[in-house]
Protein backbone atom coordinates (compact mmCIF):
# COMPACT_ATOMS: atom_id res chain seq x y z
CA UNK A 1 0.00 0.00 0.00
CA UNK A 2 1.46 3.19 -1.14
CA UNK A 3 -0.23 7.14 -0.07
CA UNK A 4 -0.85 9.11 -3.11
CA UNK A 5 -0.53 13.43 -2.86
CA UNK A 6 -1.59 15.58 -5.26
CA UNK A 7 -1.75 19.42 -5.16
CA UNK A 8 -2.23 22.03 -7.22
CA UNK A 9 -1.30 25.56 -6.69
CA UNK A 10 -2.03 29.13 -8.59
CA UNK A 11 -0.08 32.19 -7.88
CA UNK A 12 -2.16 35.34 -7.44
CA UNK A 13 -0.19 36.45 -10.38
CA UNK A 14 3.32 37.77 -11.48
CA UNK A 15 4.83 39.50 -8.87
CA UNK A 16 4.96 36.29 -6.55
CA UNK A 17 6.57 34.26 -9.53
CA UNK A 18 10.43 34.55 -7.78
CA UNK A 19 9.39 33.80 -4.28
CA UNK A 20 7.07 30.83 -5.11
CA UNK A 21 9.74 29.26 -7.61
CA UNK A 22 12.08 29.53 -4.95
CA UNK A 23 9.86 27.51 -2.59
CA UNK A 24 8.73 24.70 -4.93
CA UNK A 25 12.26 24.39 -6.13
CA UNK A 26 12.95 23.74 -2.45
CA UNK A 27 9.97 21.97 -1.50
CA UNK A 28 10.50 19.73 -4.48
CA UNK A 29 14.31 18.55 -3.92
CA UNK A 30 13.22 17.89 -0.73
CA UNK A 31 10.54 15.77 -1.67
CA UNK A 32 12.98 13.85 -3.82
CA UNK A 33 15.08 13.26 -0.66
CA UNK A 34 13.06 12.76 1.65
CA UNK A 35 12.36 9.19 3.44
CA UNK A 36 9.79 6.76 2.27
CA UNK A 37 9.19 9.26 -1.12
CA UNK A 38 8.47 6.62 -4.25
CA UNK A 39 7.74 9.66 -6.51
CA UNK A 40 8.13 13.68 -7.05
CA UNK A 41 6.57 14.63 -9.97
CA UNK A 42 5.26 17.80 -10.95
CA UNK A 43 3.34 19.40 -14.26
CA UNK A 44 1.59 22.50 -15.34
CA UNK A 45 -1.80 22.11 -16.45
CA UNK A 46 -4.18 24.90 -16.96
CA UNK A 47 -1.88 27.75 -15.52
CA UNK A 48 -2.18 25.64 -12.18
CA UNK A 49 0.96 24.36 -11.02
CA UNK A 50 1.02 20.59 -9.75
CA UNK A 51 2.98 17.88 -7.84
CA UNK A 52 2.10 14.49 -7.26
CA UNK A 53 4.29 12.63 -4.43
CA UNK A 54 3.96 9.00 -3.48
CA UNK A 55 5.01 7.93 -0.25
CA UNK A 56 5.47 4.57 1.25
CA UNK A 57 3.15 5.29 4.09
CA UNK A 58 1.15 8.46 5.49
CA UNK A 59 3.66 8.88 8.53
CA UNK A 60 6.38 9.55 5.51
CA UNK A 61 4.65 12.07 4.19
CA UNK A 62 3.36 13.70 7.27
CA UNK A 63 7.25 14.32 8.49
CA UNK A 64 8.39 15.60 4.97
CA UNK A 65 4.97 18.05 5.20
CA UNK A 66 5.69 19.07 8.43
CA UNK A 67 9.75 19.75 7.76
CA UNK A 68 12.20 21.88 6.64
CA UNK A 69 11.51 23.92 2.90
CA UNK A 70 8.05 22.70 2.84
CA UNK A 71 7.22 23.77 6.32
CA UNK A 72 8.30 27.13 5.10
CA UNK A 73 6.86 27.42 1.96
CA UNK A 74 3.29 26.36 3.72
CA UNK A 75 3.52 29.28 5.96
CA UNK A 76 4.05 31.90 2.80
CA UNK A 77 0.94 29.59 0.72
CA UNK A 78 -1.82 31.88 1.05
CA UNK A 79 0.20 35.13 0.34
CA UNK A 80 1.76 34.01 -2.47
CA UNK A 81 -1.53 32.27 -4.29
CA UNK A 82 -4.47 29.51 -3.92
CA UNK A 83 -5.02 25.95 -4.06
CA UNK A 84 -6.13 22.72 -3.36
CA UNK A 85 -5.02 19.06 -2.40
CA UNK A 86 -5.81 15.47 -2.27
CA UNK A 87 -4.36 12.38 -0.84
CA UNK A 88 -5.30 8.62 -0.52
CA UNK A 89 -4.12 5.26 -0.36
CA UNK A 90 -3.78 3.35 -2.98
CA UNK A 91 -2.23 -0.51 -3.45
CA UNK A 92 0.14 0.68 -6.02
CA UNK A 93 1.90 3.73 -8.06
CA UNK A 94 -1.01 5.14 -9.97
CA UNK A 95 -0.44 6.67 -13.34
CA UNK A 96 -0.69 10.90 -12.96
CA UNK A 97 -3.72 11.12 -15.16
CA UNK A 98 -5.55 9.11 -12.33
CA UNK A 99 -4.12 10.92 -9.78
CA UNK A 100 -5.08 13.94 -11.30
CA UNK A 101 -8.96 13.24 -11.90
CA UNK A 102 -9.26 12.18 -8.52
CA UNK A 103 -7.96 15.72 -7.42
CA UNK A 104 -10.13 17.55 -9.94
CA UNK A 105 -13.07 15.49 -8.26
CA UNK A 106 -12.21 15.04 -4.67
CA UNK A 107 -9.77 17.65 -3.98
CA UNK A 108 -10.70 20.22 -0.93
CA UNK A 109 -9.30 24.03 -1.26
CA UNK A 110 -6.81 25.25 1.14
Amino acid sequence: MVYVSMTGFRPRGIAQLPVFWWRTIRSFTQAQRAPGNLVAAGRLVDGVYHTMTVWSDLASMRAFVASGAHLKAMKNFRQLGSGRTHGFACDEIPEWSTVYDLWRRDGRDI
